[in-house]
């Protein structure tokens, strides 16, 4: 143990660490995703883009001071479907469905389930040990999941181009269920999703934009972000690292993914379809 905390191990710390300095910059790319999108054609339009973004993620923070535990349960069912939607390889239909439930659901409710000793402390610090309706939910999805993955391992069999993701999807299973469940959540959102989601928007945003230009307004909107965090931390801090800690890095993470999952899988996604029809 670290001195000053409890719950969390060296190992957590770090994985902790790995979410804030390189998960979460990815989310930075929202300002250059927002220029594309039309909010830098003007000083109006840019401050038009920040304060909606900046007042749903305040609007996050209060409603999880107030319901801490449905607010947790809502951030994991929106957490599965926006990591499922950025793992999908199929692009409708019922492929696509279940890879979204099934890639997005095993990082989120298969980490809570089968390291659930480990994870209700966690949650319990995330909620005023209120975790029972998020501990409820996983023991109702993965019995679920697990049925959704034989039809998975099926369709694989069938369709040799949905196989690399099904791989990658028994191999993730195999990791929740070794290590421990910030390790394997820090695994799964700095390599999978956050590589997977930068190669996704790097060729559309660079089309528009000089990487060097997309660099900066990045590195601009991570700083922020982490000013944020750090104030936040010296805020709530009192003599409880750990809850301190988690609150920070897990509340911050769904005030910035409601803005976040709004913008890339809403207006994002919904101009990529209309360019290519």
């Amino acid at each position: 143990m670290i001195e000053g905390l409890i719950l969390l191990d060296m190992a957590s710390v770090i994985a902790l660490l790995f979410v804030v300095l390189i998960g979460l910059p990815h989310g930075a790319f929202d300002g250059a995703i927002a220029n594309h999108l039309g909010a830098g054609r003007s000083f109006a339009a840019a401050a038009k883009f920040i304060a909606s973004y900046c007042a749903a993620a305040g609007l996050v923070i209060t409603i999880w001071t107030m319901f801490p535990a449905v607010t947790l349960a809502l951030f994991l069912i929106i957490s599965m479907i926006h990591f499922g939607r950025g793992d999908a390889s199929a692009k409708s239909g019922p492929v696509f469905m279940t890879q979204v439930l099934l890639h997005g659901g095993l990082p989120i409710f298969g980490i809570i389930y089968f390291q659930q000793s480990s994870v209700i402390p966690l949650f319990d610090a995330l909620t005023n040990g209120a975790s029972d309706l998020a501990i409820l939910m996983s023991k109702i999805m993965v019995p679920v999941l697990g049925l959704m993955a034989g039809l998975y391992g099926l369709m694989a069999f069938r369709d040799a181009s949905l196989r690399t993701r099904f791989a990658e999807f028994i191999l993730l299973a195999v990791v929740i269920t070794i290590l421990p469940p910030l390790v394997s959540f820090a695994l799964y959102f700095c390599t999978i999703h956050t590589g997977r989601h930068m190669r996704r928007i790097w060729h559309v945003l660079a089309s528009t934009s000089s990487p060097k230009g997309l660099y900066r307004q990045a590195a601009g909107f991570t700083l922020a972000s982490w000013l944020v965090g750090g104030a936040a931390f010296l805020w709530l801090e009192n003599g409880d690292l750990d809850a301190a800690l988690l609150q920070v890095v897990f509340i911050g993470l769904a005030a910035l993914t409601v803005p976040h999952m709004i913008l890339v899988d809403g207006f994002f996604a919904k101009g990529q379809r209309h360019q290519t029809e």
